[in-house]
């Protein structure tokens, strides 16, 4: 565990109030361990395990504590994530008293009363948006430092063979609220719908190619340092016609990503602001009901039919481009809206 060195629970728990002051000092250390160790395996499954493991063998192997003076950035980093998502379980599970009797709310009426419903659900977004906080800090870190685990985990190396490896140009076809902890999550299903759907209209010469730009100073209106652009290596310097496909293959490829992602991912692990998108796209505005698995079926359907839209744009340009080479003229590929004929005896509303 990444807490708790000393072994001594009155200075473990204010070890853990450093990152989540709002935490009664009366709490009992022992009450959080199980949420410490179910959010270390959550931390460890986005981070990877070889960077989780090297935070706590430089935290036990530290002289002291972050409240006593201790300086590790990778260690303070790591338990700030680990504390907001554990103290969110804790806080959440412990709203109810579990009595032989069933659940119970315990509250002093002489000087307390019960929140109101609502009022949990902005404090539980609050939760939810320090640990998203907490998150990209950790990650910023990573790239920034350069950390060795880091760049050697799968997630990393995904970064370098897809075409929106930076959150910045990924935000600019999808904004997903700046969650860097949300975008490492998507870079396997963005490498697995590149695959699927991006790759056949292109080939895979001509992808590498545009996964090989460097974007920052080619034109590109963001401030990506390049899509698995590598440093190292010279830049490949694109024609117009490149960049002409990375502007229609780019939103494709965020549409299909996001498609899939919220199908797969739980609601829980999306961002604030994504979820809010889903409330007032399905309920009324000011919302604080769950979204239900047949609402979020809908939004998954829209930007299904988004995707198949931006990608028979994408291929109407690799034809326009075929054309260009070769002087010829071609019929560009029917957009879902061309559907919508007086030839056609059904439509879509």
């Amino acid at each position: 565990m990444i807490f708790n060195k000393k072994k001594i629970l009155a200075a473990a728990i204010d070890e853990f109030r450093v990152y989540v002051a709002i935490l009664d000092k009366k709490t009992d250390f022992e009450l959080l361990i199980p949420d410490i160790e179910n959010a270390q395996y959550e931390l460890s499954k986005i981070i990877g395990p070889a960077v989780y493991a090297r935070a706590e063998e430089e935290y036990q192997t530290s002289p002291e504590p972050p409240e006593e003076g201790g300086t590790n950035a990778l260690v303070r980093h790591v338990q700030a994530a680990i504390a907001n998502i554990a103290f969110r379980d804790y806080t959440v599970g412990n709203d109810l008293r579990h009595t032989l009797t069933g659940r119970k709310a315990t509250v002093n009426p002489a000087n307390e009363k019960q929140a109101w419903e609502f009022f949990i659900e902005r404090d539980n977004e609050q939760l939810n948006y320090r640990i998203q906080k907490a998150l990209n800090r950790l990650i910023d870190y990573l790239d920034r430092e350069k950390i060795a685990e880091w760049t050697t985990s799968n997630a990393y190396k995904i970064k370098h063979r897809v075409l929106l490896s930076d959150i910045e140009l990924f935000g600019r076809y999808y904004p997903i609220d700046n969650s860097l902890a949300l975008f490492n999550q998507l870079l396997p299903i963005q490498l697995e719908m590149q695959r699927k759907y991006i790759a056949p209209v292109l080939g895979a010469e001509l992808l590498n190619q545009m996964i090989a730009i460097d974007l920052h100073d080619n034109g590109i209106e963001s401030e990506a340092s390049g899509s698995g652009f590598d440093s190292a290596q010279p830049p490949v310097v694109p024609d117009e016609k490149l960049l002409r496909l990375i502007e229609y293959a780019s939103p494709a490829l965020a549409l299909w990503t996001m498609a899939t992602g919220i199908k797969r991912l739980s609601v829980k692990l999306l961002p604030e602001g994504l979820v809010q998108q889903f409330k007032s796209s399905v309920q009324s505005r000011n919302s604080s009901f769950p979204v239900k698995s047949s609402e979020k079926d809908l939004i998954v359907s829209a930007l299904i039919r988004d995707a198949e839209e931006a990608t028979s744009m994408l291929e109407n340009q690799v034809k326009m481009i075929e054309a260009e080479k070769t002087g010829t003229v071609v019929s560009p590929v029917i957009l879902l809206a061309d559907r919508n004929v007086s030839a056609n005896k059904y439509f879509s509303i």
